[in-house]
């Protein structure tokens, strides 16, 4: 039975930084429990063994002629989206793509959170790079990065329901 743990956000920040890539709150606490436990040594063996008999889920999706991996199909919409709907302020797309589509982090966030969080952490959680970054009416976004099976067919299915069409490929 999963529980649900409520954590304030200067902890959940200090968490961050022990987690690399796509780690869910989940692995970074179990990491560090198996190193207060001292089970570190034979955690790793086992994450070895685990990550040999995991396949990486490379899919690829079709949207406007072009094959785009997760990450980048989901920066493609969003730039789309702008580009038809140049007045678009930060709360207005907040409603036309709510952050609970992507999870904790959200489909977007200001520029400045997404500098802040890759500073701080050294992880890039966003589309930080210049032609990466789109302009609203009232502040610059950057888009989320981390799209894995389990959050992007919730943003697929959401972005079809209001006209975008998104096909995957087999490539």
């Amino acid at each position: 039975m999963s529980r649900v743990i409520r954590l304030p956000a200067e902890i959940y920040s200090r968490l961050e930084v022990y987690a690399k890539g796509f780690d869910t709150p989940a692995n970074v606490i179990e990491k560090l429990l198996n190193h207060y436990e001292g089970v570190e040594q034979a955690s790793s063996a086992n994450s070895d063994n685990h990550a040999k008999n995991r396949t990486r889920d490379s899919s690829k999706y079709l949207f406007n002629q072009h094959t785009y991996g997760k990450g980048r199909l989901v920066l493609a919409v969003v730039k789309d989206y702008i580009s038809k709907n140049p007045d678009t302020p930060f709360d207005e797309l907040l409603n036309v793509l709510p952050k609970h589509l992507q999870g904790s982090s959200g489909v977007f966030v200001r520029q400045d959170d997404a500098q802040e969080i890759y500073d701080r952490t050294g992880h890039k959680r966003n589309f930080i790079k210049p032609n990466e970054l789109i302009q609203l009416t009232d502040c610059v976004i950057a888009v989320s990065a981390e799209w894995g099976a389990g959050n992007i067919n919730k943003f697929i299915q959401h972005v079809k329901s209001i006209g975008y069409e998104i096909l995957p490929t087999n490539s």
